[in-house]
């Protein structure tokens, strides 16, 4: 899950629906989003840093899940 993504939109008292309104995507598109199961496209991660008015760092958008089983995988290859 793309903790800060969560985060930053609770601290702004916002519902995915709401945000997801705000960008002009359905909430299941941003919701997918949010979870990590898809990843944003430069458009998208910019229009959510804009809503959720935050800096446009790649970082903020790093799925933390996603790179340990990267980690793990890689561990087992090498």
């Amino acid at each position: 899950m793309r903790e800060k993504l969560r985060q930053r939109r609770l601290e702004l008292g916002l519902t995915q629906n709401e945000l997801a309104d705000r960008l002009n995507m359905s909430r299941a598109n941003y919701g997918h989003i949010e979870r990590g199961r898809h990843e944003p496209n430069l458009k998208q991660m910019a229009l959510i840093a804009e809503a959720l008015d935050v800096d446009l760092e790649i970082y903020f958008f790093e799925n933390r899940c996603d790179e340990m089983e990267h980690n793990e995988i890689m561990d087992h290859v090498t």
